[in-house]
């Protein structure tokens, strides 16, 4: 689906046949894409359902399928006598709106850096934040959990056929098991959405995850402090992330630059 002139054209891939499914999809990524990259802007209506319907030459039922994923998405905005109406995603975007962006990676690799420097930074607060509650209360918080998952992620970083998204899962483990440790909450709810979030675009996990040993290092470097119950070498092994964060930033940058190119 394509904005030209004003004009909306619906194009498959490849030009074959789709089955109804696959037009949701396709229609609903092209207008998110379009949101995404600011052709679409916030507060702008879209076509209706019947103009949509038959620009597209699909069923008004297909067209209300699109626009319910949008607007479950995060993308859209429906009101009574107006239509479907663009939201400011930055502004009202929830987790899945900003996961569902992330799947621009390669067409949009400004969008894509920030997004996953989000990320990081967002994991180096829960760092500092778990950090903070287990230095205040010694002892109550058990980090055997957290070693257990730590162990598989060594096992997993020693077997050479592990992929960077083995790895990926290897980390939510223990990222998991630590978080469970002192409470879980909010915060394990978001990590099982960003987990899977990282998963989609390759050349993050490559980037992210293409090293296990340093994983490997970096989380004993934790859960062995927390063991200690003397939480200054995980203060100073947290200190470490800016300049690994701007590292693999800039190898993103880099990887999807040469995909454009």
């Amino acid at each position: 689906m394509e904005l030209t002139g004003g004009r909306w054209t619906v194009r498959g891939r490849g030009g074959d046949a789709m089955t109804r499914g696959t037009v949701v999809e396709e229609v609903a990524d092209q207008i998110a894409f379009a949101i995404a990259s600011g052709r679409l802007r916030a507060g702008e209506r879209l076509p209706s359902i019947r103009r949509l319907a038959g620009e597209y030459a699909i069923n008004p039922s297909t067209v209300q399928l699109v626009l319910g994923q949008l607007r479950a998405a995060g993308f859209v905005e429906t009101h009574h006598g107006i239509g479907a109406v663009v939201r400011d995603v930055e502004a009202y975007g929830g987790v899945e709106t900003w996961r569902y962006l992330f799947r621009f990676s390669r067409r949009l690799p400004d969008l894509a850096v920030r997004i996953l420097q989000d990320i990081l930074e967002t994991l180096r607060m829960f760092y500092e934040s778990v950090t903070d509650k287990i230095e205040a209360n010694p002892g109550v918080h058990d980090p055997a959990p957290a070693r257990r998952a730590w162990r598989r992620l060594e096992m997993l970083a020693r077997d050479e056929k592990a992929t960077p998204a083995d790895v990926h899962q290897g980390v939510l483990e223990v990222l998991r098991a630590g978080s469970m440790a002192v409470g879980g909450g909010v915060f394990l709810g978001v990590l099982n959405s960003l987990g899977p979030m990282l998963a989609e675009v390759p050349e993050v996990l490559d980037v992210v995850f293409g090293a296990p040993g340093l994983h490997v290092w970096w989380w004993d470097q934790l859960i062995s402090a927390w063991e200690a119950g003397d939480m200054g070498p995980a203060r100073q092994a947290i200190e470490l992330l800016d300049g690994w964060h701007a590292e693999v930033l800039g190898r993103l940058r880099a990887a999807l630059d040469a995909q454009v190119g």
